[in-house]
């Protein structure tokens, strides 16, 4: 153990450069000593701890350690499906998919449109704008709330609550307790508010289509609802704006492609999965060994804490030729691993795909002359990670109908 590379994980250099760290680590091992566990960092390596069912979620096991043994947080991190295991998660997965389906995100994609050009329509003529409070924010939120059937004047709600809850999955939980803990609060009571409702008065959203699921008798309980759509709530929000962050990030560092997808609006879903690969919002869920484990003849005590690291493995040259190029014509052989693998692979994956691709094909058009407005402040130590403000300047006045026929950039 003692000869596998240390990234220190925690410091700031770490976050200023996450993907020279990885390099570096990468090319002398699959594996790093962090001051938290182990980092899986080669492709292979990071799909078998994600396959490999002797790996447990860490999950709701955090929070001893923030001294947190019981109240709202504590009940929530037990509930949600991604912390079960076995039959329970997937008893959880069959029943939800049954809802969720891709059909019904695909209905979602009108609105999609109508909402990124309503956003821009907003700052268009000025020729700049803060990105993720302009577009990156208030997006995803009209997104999931469309799906959940939410009224409109609650989305700014929907968003402050969204932002403390990320702060669950961040490095200063202990000191953030209270914050987080009143906006899960809030957002239960709101869930518990709208389930009532739609038990009452079903309509054509996924609310609706949750309370009326079944498979041979068994049915989501309330407790269960509750918590699947906190979730939803909360994972359609916040990772999605990051992830829009990012994209938007990474394509001011890459004008030539930003003027590509301008031009051939038809590679939106390959530049959608280029942009998860080269600059994932999510860095994996750390996973404990749940017994003693040998990998490769490195053995690794149960107990051990785990990240499988999507950043490093999204970069790996054994899968990726050139892997630190952006390239958003690029067809790898092996799809990239931001939204997981195995059992837990991401539920909401089709939804946060859908998204990038339809607001990027629309964003390039209008948008013309992309360029930094400034610096980006990118939120850091966390599971999930993007800038938090990005100012932007680009050609003002474009409308949706003058970019629908533009042909150049």
């Amino acid at each position: 153990m003692a000869e596998i590379p240390f990234i220190d994980t925690l410091s700031a250099e770490y976050d200023a450069d996450i993907h020279s760290a990885h390099r570096v680590a990468r090319e002398r091992s699959a594996i790093a000593r962090t001051p938290v566990g182990l980092a899986f960092l080669r492709y292979d390596a990071v799909l078998w701890l994600l396959r490999d069912r002797r790996w447990h979620e860490y999950g709701a096991r955090a929070l001893p350690g923030a001294g947190i043994s019981e109240g709202p947080l504590w009940e929530w991190f037990h509930q949600i499906m991604s912390n079960k295991e076995g039959e329970d998660h997937a008893r959880l997965r069959r029943l939800v998919s049954k809802a969720f389906t891709p059909r019904r995100i695909e209905r979602l994609r009108p609105l999609m449109r109508e909402t990124a050009n309503d956003l821009i329509d907003r700052f268009v003529d000025d020729g700049s704008c803060e990105f993720v409070a302009a577009f990156a924010a208030p997006y995803p939120v009209r997104v999931i709330s469309a799906l959940l059937g939410v009224p409109p004047e609650d989305f700014d709600r929907f968003h402050a609550w969204s932002r403390d809850l990320a702060l669950a999955f961040g490095s200063r939980i202990a000191e953030e307790r209270e914050r987080i803990e009143s906006a899960l609060v809030s957002l239960n009571d709101y869930v518990d508010g709208l389930l009532s409702e739609r038990a009452k008065a079903p309509r054509d959203d996924l609310i609706s289509a949750l309370l009326a699921v079944e498979e041979e008798g068994d049915v989501l309980t309330r407790e269960e609802l509750r918590a699947l759509v906190t979730v939803l709530i909360f994972g359609g929000q916040d990772t999605t704006q990051c992830q829009l962050a990012c994209a938007l990030a990474t394509f001011t560092a890459h004008p030539d492609q930003w003027q590509r997808l301008g031009r051939e609006p038809e590679l939106a879903a390959s530049a959608a999965e280029e942009v998860l690969r080269f600059e994932p919002a999510g860095s994996g869920s750390p996973r404990i060994a749940i017994e003693d484990i040998d990998y490769e003849g490195l053995e690794i005590p149960s107990g051990t804490i785990a990240l499988p690291s999507a950043p490093a493995a999204n970069r790996d040259p054994l899968i990726y030729p050139d892997p630190d190029r952006f390239d958003i014509t690029r067809e790898p052989a092996q799809p990239m691993l931001t939204f997981g693998g195995g059992a837990h692979y991401c539920l909401g994956a089709t939804l946060a795909r859908y998204e990038l691709q339809e607001s990027l094909a629309i964003l390039t058009r209008r948008l013309p002359g992309l360029e930094k407005a400034g610096e980006a402040s990118w939120r850091r130590g966390a599971l999930i990670r993007g800038p938090e403000t990005l100012p932007i300047e680009f050609t003002p006045g474009l409308s949706a109908s003058d970019a629908s026929g533009r042909t150049t950039p």
